[in-house]
């Protein structure tokens, strides 16, 4: 017996000797890579006549020109700069000269006074009415309308008013911005009965590192004050100044989804319908939303606002979660926590999974991951499980799980999971694994939980497989679970080791989703 523990001790021993080293070894290749990559950016505050700038080897949403406003030379991939919000281009020699010359778009503008386009020079197209010798005609782009217009040699009118005409139903006009101490403070509506703006929250913490991408694709054809990081600026302050009608769009994974939504309930007055840019590793209210999966290659800001455009309005419930902690052997007594859940809330192994890649994710070389290197952690994560528990193991001894009163019969279990939505653990649906006669139907806005069981982290990896059923207990408007000991616990993909304590599950109103019209799910 002891041969067999000491055994045991060296697998564990050697898969995390693994597991370390194929994670250096990715690491180091990312850190090399982002050092020595010449897809470098650079990116200076915003200030009133101060452009945001980047590299022109990014993705863009605006045109640009490849020779430099500033001195007319042609701009290298490497030094070639363009301003993100405007699509004014430097290169890095000249960008601060341009920065004192050249205003970038106003984010407010006095509202007794006209408001003209801002044309930006991006560009010579030749033309038949010139010699071959002679320069072709100057294109001019306004950053805020989307019009190009030519002229023969410099601007000859730039007095022309600007209707925003392709997106103005969208865009918060300069106008109707109210800043105090440059912070918004109001917006006003601009008349028009069709107006519902578009707001974009990106999270650039989010699994793909992706979200950083957004943020500069949109502030080129929106105003930027419409395109937040909400890494730097929380989402509780942005929805203070929201207007009572709006779209949302927020480019993050579940977590950051739940987060915006938990926000909004806050402030009643506004009737924000939330989109998703699944930028997360398991994207599970994106799949069930049809806004997919993620992991895209290109991303293009026009094909995205027209999605937003024409999704459906779809009610979603949304779950109290309180958490009742037991008194300690000491007498202590832990305050009450509170959550809300969209997604699904689990104890057990799939949560102590998370709950170690939430480590993982959390030390300083991490911030060179990536969706991929998401996905391999949480295998090797889940397999390091199989082998040690983490005192998931026998957590049936340890759970009392009432529904509607009645305590219910639980097999041997790792994991227990109550489910709002047909998407776990990256697009797995759970309740529909097994005979249809059984169990009824699931949906997103019934106001029932869905109680499943899972017996291992093996069993994990067949239900992803589509190789096993898991434990379907029973539909549920509430749930009621006694925990005794320690165990790991989630909510929307948000870990944390949970002590002993009595967990309720109650209906807590619904959110305003977006759904993705069936052509957009069908292209992803």
């Amino acid at each position: 017996m002891e041969a067999f523990l000491n055994l045991n001790d060296v697998l564990i021993c050697n898969h995390y000797f693994l597991v370390g080293g194929v994670f250096l070894v990715y690491l180091v290749y990312r850190i090399l890579h982002s050092i020595f990559s010449d897809n470098n950016y650079m990116r200076t505050r915003y200030r009133s006549r101060g452009h945001t700038w980047r590299s022109i080897q990014c993705n863009k949403s605006l045109p640009y020109n490849i020779y430099c406003t500033n001195c007319g030379k042609l701009m290298l991939p490497i030094v070639g700069l363009f301003c993100e919000c405007c699509a004014i281009s430097a290169c890095k020699r000249c960008h601060r000269a341009i920065d004192k010359k050249f205003k970038c778009k106003s984010l407010s503008w006095p509202g007794d006074k006209p408001f003209y386009h801002h044309w930006v020079h991006v560009g010579t197209s030749p033309s038949e009415s010139v010699d071959q010798n002679e320069e072709g005609l100057r294109k001019y782009f306004c950053s805020w309308c989307q019009r190009t217009k030519l002229w023969a040699h410099t601007l000859a009118d730039d007095r022309e008013l600007c209707d925003f005409q392709k997106y103005r139903n969208i865009i918060i006009p300069p106008a109707c911005v109210q800043l105090e101490k440059g912070v918004v403070s109001n917006i006003k509506h601009p008349g028009d009965n069709e107006w519902e703006p578009f707001i974009i929250l990106a999270n650039p913490k989010s699994g793909s590192n992706r979200s950083d991408e957004v943020l500069s694709l949109f502030r080129g054809v929106l105003n930027p004050i419409q395109v937040v990081d909400i890494s730097s600026t929380s989402p509780e302050s942005v929805v203070r100044w929201l207007p009572p009608r709006c779209r949302i769009l927020v480019a993050g994974g579940d977590g950051t989804v739940a987060w915006v939504m938990n926000s909004l309930f806050s402030f009643p007055q506004v009737k924000a319908a939330v989109a998703i840019l699944p930028m997360g590793t398991g994207n599970d209210l994106s799949r069930v939303l049809g806004w997919g999966a993620g992991g895209h290659t290109t991303l293009d800001a026009h094909n995205i606002i027209n999605s937003v455009k024409n999704a459906s309005h779809q009610p979603l419930d949304r779950w109290k979660v309180t958490i009742n902690p037991k008194r300690t052997r000491l007498g202590r007594y832990r305050q009450p926590r509170m959550l809300y859940a969209y997604n699904y809330a689990s104890i057990g192994v799939d949560a102590q999974v998370a709950l170690d890649f939430h480590h993982a994710r959390a030390q300083f070389l991490y911030r060179y991951a990536s969706r991929t290197l998401n996905y391999m952690a949480y295998a090797f994560l889940g397999v390091g499980r199989a082998l040690d528990d983490g005192g998931c193991g026998g957590l049936e001894r340890r759970l009392r799980v009432c529904v509607a009163g009645e305590a219910l019969a639980l097999p041997p279990l790792q994991a227990l999971v109550a489910l709002n939505i047909p998407s776990w653990g990256a697009g797995v649906d759970l309740w529909s694994m097994g005979s249809e006669d059984e169990v009824g139907e699931q949906s997103i806005n019934d106001g029932k939980l869905e109680v499943v069981g899972i017996s291992s982290s093996f069993h994990i990896a067949r239900l992803q497989c589509g190789l096993a059923e898991p434990y379907r207990f029973a539909q549920a408007s509430s749930l009621k679970i006694e925990l005794e000991g320690s165990c790991a616990m989630q909510v929307d993909g948000e870990p944390w080791m949970q002590g002993p304590a009595t967990i309720l599950i109650e209906p807590a109103g619904q959110s305003l989703m977006l759904r993705a019209s069936g052509k957009q799910r069908k292209n992803e």
